[in-house]
């Protein structure tokens, strides 16, 4: 059977999450996400030299992730994680209660005997979480804030870290000190995420690539209208102002802030969404970029077919 080329390209991406304006975070996801998916994508690579692939970082995503790691950045989840339970308002008692089970039930709190018995006193579906506290006592908040933690770290992190270990096969009953130390192994996994995909890029194991700075669609930064070349039929704003000073802002700032990192100039770039036209390609290869790719569809779509 004759081989064939595979080229296999991840898009790590978060929206922008933290409020500027007032200081905060408001979703955990990136720090979630740094901690089982970032990482973890990064120690499967590791652990198999041989395979190669292009792992593309989005400049918003990395920001994100180095706000906790270098500016003491937090977020509502992680405040309440941090809470003594204890001292826990109602209020934070029922943010946990709400959000604390959102995850993958299947592969994220049924593997987890003491994680699925608070997963079924809670009854999601049947009861506010105002109603479900009262079956709550101090020891099954504090589990439960260990749990969602826990299962947000990758399981390769727990095969390298006996510490990370003790307390998984712990199961219940931690104290305090126990889910501090867990959340201050999420930072240390945080700040490993950069430098282990810039020692995997300057192996040559992989290619890192970029995306515009903050995400936005190129091609209705540099005209509105182009939206009409892959759906005739879409409405427009009225305000049909162009950006093409925008555009070459988050390419420069893109590339700028890659080779801060990772030391190198990026060669290559996912645009946002895949989103490519003809007018955006000029800008692209200003910023140095030498090849992008996108979905066939969507590229259908930007060139008649």
């Amino acid at each position: 059977m004759p081989h064939s080329l595979l080229a296999i390209d991840w898009h790590q991406h978060q929206p922008y999450y933290p409020d500027d304006v007032r200081g905060e975070t408001l979703m955990p996801w990136v720090r979630l996400h740094g901690t089982k998916d970032y990482y973890g994508m990064a120690l499967h690579l590791l652990e198999v030299p041989e395979f190669r692939c292009t792992i593309n970082l989005v400049p918003s995503l990395l920001t994100q992730i180095l706000r906790y790691t270098e500016r003491g950045g937090s977020d509502r989840h992680l405040d309440v994680s941090r809470a003594p339970a204890g001292s826990l308002s109602e209020s934070d008692a029922c943010y946990l209660l709400d959000h604390f089970f959102m995850v993958n039930a299947e592969h994220m709190i049924r593997p987890w005997p003491r994680y699925h018995d608070l997963f079924q006193k809670r009854g999601l579906g049947r009861e506010t979480a105002e109603q479900a506290l009262r079956r709550f006592n101090e020891r099954d908040l504090r589990d439960l804030q260990v749990w969602n933690n826990l299962t947000w770290i990758h399981p390769l992190a727990f095969e390298r870290d006996a510490d990370l270990r003790d307390l998984r096969d712990k199961g219940r009953n931690w104290s305090e000190h126990e889910k501090q130390s867990l959340l201050d192994k999420q930072f240390e996994i945080l700040k490993q995420i950069v430098p282990l995909h810039r020692q995997l890029a300057e192996s040559g194991q992989i290619e890192l690539t970029t995306t515009p700075f903050y995400h936005p669609i190129l091609p209705l930064l540099q005209d509105k209208r182009s939206a009409r070349q892959a759906m005739p039929e879409c409405p427009l704003p009225k305000a049909l102002e162009s950006y093409p000073d925008d555009v070459e802002t988050h390419l420069r700032r893109a590339v700028a802030y890659h080779r801060e990192l990772f030391g190198a100039a990026p060669r290559g770039m996912w645009p946002s969404e895949g989103s490519v036209s003809q007018e955006i390609i000029p800008a692209i290869a200003r910023s140095g970029i030498e090849w992008i790719a996108t979905d066939e569809e969507i590229l259908a779509g930007s060139t008649n077919g």
